[in-house]
């Protein structure tokens, strides 16, 4: 069974639990007896309010900063057939979910985190009204769900509940998930690149670390795109301008410090791999937070960049740890896939080069508005 989770504490050692990683392919993951469940239902169209709920002022912003989705548009409905399947959607019913709550004469929903198909993070809404079906589950998720599992009325989709393990070591991207450095990155290269004529936008520096293609192919006019001496003077030009723009603009993400504070309190080992050079640490190292970190991994030291998981995986070789016993943290879909390929648990933010739908469809286990979001979802172990 495949395992992924968000940060829970343990009320008598401290230590803290990953809690909400999917649970369907990995059975190497260190589980809690019996705290999967999983059932099926039956695709079916509903009566079309699921889309203007979705973008409700009030809804739309706690999807985002509570859950990390950005909701598509409307719910994907599912009929439970059944009695086996209907059992296991009463028993989660039963644990603890999330409210959400409504203003003025609206009704709360309560939030249960889920995997779909066993490729999809996003949630089961219910709303806290009278007479709500009973053998019916409405989904919510940042992408279109009929359309990313080609699904269609009357296909079955398997959901599955989170699943608990206790995690030895949490590893952190840098760039976008500890630091704001796009904002750094983006003015940086548009200094460098003006006087050459070109502009530099949050969606080229977004798109390029997301895909992992040369920065500059998103810049230079594409009959300049093969001109290494000009490529090498951009990338020159940025780096003179880098020093200024990161004390300018870089800095700790909100509530950062506090979290990775909290995390080493509680004995849990942190690490660091970036596929950087480690240009952006001093704001890190200003803040006091770097020392915080057993293990840091930079692009220097691997041969091979994200996606592919050397860095990772280096980083598990110097903890002493299997792949089972830590989670990534990153902002990028490259940093899903390396996870996903190191065998850890993704976990991703809203604070870097990906959005809630890009990281959904690129895989990964759960999505934060930011670092900052870990201790919403910290729950002593005596409650669940």
């Amino acid at each position: 069974m495949h395992s992924f989770a968000c940060l829970q504490a343990d009320a008598n050692t401290g230590r803290f639990l990953l809690v909400g990683l999917s649970t369907v392919q990995n059975d190497n993951v260190n589980r809690l007896p019996s705290s999967s469940l999983s059932f099926a239902g039956r695709v079916a169209t509903g009566v079309g309010l699921g889309a203007g709920f979705t973008r409700l002022d009030w809804a739309y912003e706690q999807f985002l900063q509570h859950w990390g989705i950005d909701p598509f548009p409307g719910t994907l409905n599912l009929i439970l057939d059944s009695e086996i399947d209907r059992e296991a959607w009463r028993r989660l019913q039963a644990r603890r979910g999330q409210r959400m709550a409504a203003p003025n004469e609206a009704c709360d929903a309560i939030l249960h985190s889920i995997s779909i198909a066993d490729t999809v993070t996003g949630a089961i809404v219910v709303p806290e009204v009278d007479g709500y079906p009973t053998n019916q589950v409405e989904i919510v998720a940042a992408i279109n769900l009929r359309q990313h599992l080609s699904v269609a009325d009357g296909d079955v989709v398997r959901l599955a509940s989170y699943d608990w393990y206790s995690p030895q070591a949490i590893i952190f991207d840098v760039d976008g998930t500890l630091l704001n450095s796009l904002d750094g990155y983006q003015l940086a290269a548009s200094r460098a690149t003006e006087a050459y004529g070109y502009s530099v936008s949050q969606a080229d520096v977004r798109q390029a670390l997301n895909s992992n293609q040369p920065f500059w192919d998103f810049i230079i006019p594409p009959d300049r795109q093969g001109d290494k001496r000009l490529i090498a003077e951009l990338r020159a030009a940025t780096m003179r301008h880098w020093p200024d723009a990161m004390n300018e603009v870089v800095d700790v993400i909100p509530g950062c410090g506090d979290v990775l504070t909290s995390l080493r309190q509680a004995g849990t080992r942190l690490a660091i791999y970036t596929g950087s050079n480690g240009e952006s640490f001093p704001p890190l190292r200003k803040a006091g937070l770097l020392d915080l970190f057993e293990i840091i991994i930079t692009g220097k030291d691997v041969q091979a960049r994200k996606p592919d998981p050397e860095g990772i995986q280096l980083c598990l070789d110097k903890l002493g740890l299997e792949p089972q016993e830590a989670a990534y943290i990153g902002d990028s879909c490259i940093d899903v896939t390396a996870s996903r390929a190191a065998g850890v648990a993704a976990v991703s933010v809203l604070t870097g080069a990906g959005d809630s739908a890009s990281l959904t469809a690129a895989g990964t286990h759960r999505i934060l508005s930011s670092v900052a979001r870990l201790p919403d979802v910290f729950v002593p172990i005596s409650r669940l």
